[in-house]
């Protein structure tokens, strides 16, 4: 008896010639094109696509700074100088001006700190930042020419610093000083015990001897009407007087008047003195010229509360 092998049924076909039963719908390109193009109209990936392009250009004309040639005032670096004023001038904040050359004179040792790195002035020494930074300094100060200064230079230069060099006015005087809402009343009675010759020996031991004090030096602590009424006194003349601080039984020893000083007495210390800064001038400038190479970051300061 013969036997045949039934041949598979075709697939079922449906309309438009595509397979029934839930298979695939049309070719894989079609379907790939379709999901590419929904992809595109999503807002999130537009976003990052233009955030991209964004980070791009500005990486394109931004180059990298490397890292010796970025110099940054951070916030805390900031804080840092601040805090140094501050403990150097009892608490008080520094003003916008004080502040801003302190962060000059800050960003002036970074460069020379990192000049000096660069060429390679650590090496057989200590990574001491201060040692190396005087390196770096004497060699621009070495490399700087100064010329010499003519007469009107030198003229110039002292007649806006003569207080310098012209001799002030010297003051030698004693001093017993009274403080609070009794003082007054204490300072004349003590002053009558002294004009009797019997004041206390309590008395004598506040006294303070100032000798050959330029008168300049007294204003700031006494006040200016103070020291001019003392210096008016008779030598050894014991009187009461009203300071800035309180109120003083003081007796003048000496008053020996100041004098301005010729140029031509101090010319040999003046045209140093000249030289000095004109040196230190063209120092700081050669700095400053170094720190063109460098990129400075400075943080904006911290709003006011």
């Amino acid at each position: 008896m013969t036997s045949s092998t039934p041949e598979p049924a075709a697939p079922a076909v449906v309309g438009d010639g595509q397979p029934a039963g839930g298979g695939p719908r049309g070719p894989a390109p079609r379907r790939w094109s379709a999901g590419l193009r929904r992809l595109l109209r999503e807002p999130l990936l537009q976003f990052m696509a233009m955030g991209g392009l964004i980070f791009a250009a500005h990486a394109a004309v931004t180059p990298a700074v490397p890292k010796e040639r970025l110099i940054e005032l951070t916030p805390q670096v900031r804080g840092t100088i601040v805090d140094t004023f501050k403990a150097a001038h009892e608490g008080r904040e520094p003003s916008t001006d004080e502040l801003n050359k302190l962060i000059d004179v800050w960003l002036l040792n970074e460069i020379t700190f990192r000049e000096a790195l660069a060429q390679g002035l650590d090496k057989g020494d200590e990574m001491i930042r201060d040692r190396v930074t005087h390196k770096m300094r004497l060699l621009i100060f070495s490399g700087v020419e100064v010329n010499e200064p003519t007469a009107a230079d030198l003229a110039a230069w002292y007649e806006k610093r003569r207080a310098d060099y012209d001799i002030p006015d010297l003051v030698s005087f004693i001093d017993v000083a009274f403080s609070g809402p009794d003082a007054e009343a204490e300072s004349r009675a003590v002053l009558e015990q002294i004009r009797a010759g019997t004041e206390p020996e309590e008395v004598q031991m506040r006294a303070n001897i100032f000798a050959q004090r330029p008168r300049p030096s007294l204003e700031p602590s006494f006040g200016t009407d103070f020291v001019t009424q003392l210096v008016a006194l008779k030598p050894d003349e014991w009187r009461v007087l009203q300071a800035t601080d309180g109120w003083h039984v003081v007796r003048l020893d000496t008053f020996e008047p100041g004098h301005a000083v010729p140029l031509d007495e101090v010319g040999a210390q003046v045209a140093q003195a000249w030289k000095d800064e004109r040196r230190r001038i063209l120092a700081i400038a050669a700095t400053r010229d170094l720190g063109k190479a460098y990129v400075i970051r400075r943080d904006a300061p911290p709003a006011a509360p």
